[in-house]
C-alpha cells in the first residue's frame, strides 16, 4: 500500500512540475515568435507601431527572409543593415537600455531617430553637420515612418500573417496593452 502511495505521489509531483515547465515555457515561446500576429490584431494608439517594435525585439525567434541586401545582427540588441546599391545603407536596431528598451534608425543622410518602447519617435540627431539634435516637431512623422517601412517592413511582412496553433492573444494583450496605448 505504501508503495502505492509513494508512486502516485512521484508521479504527481511530476505531472505538476512537467505543466509548470510547459506552462513557463511555451507560452512565452509562442509569444514571442508569434508577436507580430498578436501585435497586429492588438487594439493601440495612434502614432505607435506595435508590429515592427515586436520584430525588433524578438527577431531572434521569428521568421527572418533571406535578401542579398540585409544582414541581421543579434549579438548584444538586435539590428539589421541594409545595403543599397552596395554604397547607401539604412539600418534599424533594438537595445535595452539601462532604464528602458529603445529603438534606433539611421538613414543615408546620417540622421538618426530613436523610438521609445511603443515605438514613438522621442528624439534625433543630424549627423551631417556635426551631432546636432533635431527638434522632432520639425519631422515629418509619417514621412519616416513609411520609409522605414518601405525598407524593412519585409520583416513584419514575413510574420503578420503566421497564424500560432495555439492563439494566446488575451496573454499577450495582458503583457503589450499598457505599452501601446
Amino acid at each position: 500500500m505504501k508503495k502505492i502511495i509513494i508512486t502516485c505521489l512521484i508521479t504527481l509531483f511530476t505531472m505538476i512540475g512537467l505543466v509548470h515547465l510547459y506552462n513557463n515555457w511555451y507560452i512565452d515561446y509562442n509569444l514571442r515568435k508569434y508577436s507580430v500576429y498578436y501585435a497586429h490584431n492588438m487594439e493601440h494608439k495612434d502614432g505607435t507601431h506595435p508590429e515592427m517594435a515586436m520584430a525588433l525585439e524578438n527577431m531572434d525567434v521569428i521568421n527572418k527572409p533571406d535578401n542579398k541586401n540585409i544582414r541581421y545582427r543579434e549579438d548584444g540588441g538586435h539590428t539589421i543593415n541594409k545595403n543599397f546599391l552596395d554604397s547607401e545603407q539604412f539600418s534599424i536596431n533594438y537595445n535595452r537600455g539601462e532604464k528602458e528598451l529603445f529603438y534606433g534608425y539611421y538613414d543615408i543622410t546620417y540622421k538618426s531617430y530613436y523610438f521609445n518602447g511603443a515605438f514613438k519617435l522621442t528624439r534625433a540627431y543630424d549627423s551631417s553637420v556635426g551631432h546636432d539634435e533635431i527638434d522632432i516637431k520639425t519631422v515629418d512623422q509619417e514621412a519616416l515612418y513609411k520609409e522605414i517601412y518601405k525598407n524593412f517592413g519585409f520583416l513584419v511582412e514575413a510574420n503578420v500573417n503566421r497564424k500560432p496553433l495555439i492563439n494566446m492573444q488575451k496573454e499577450f494583450n495582458k503583457k503589450y496593452y499598457k505599452r501601446f496605448n
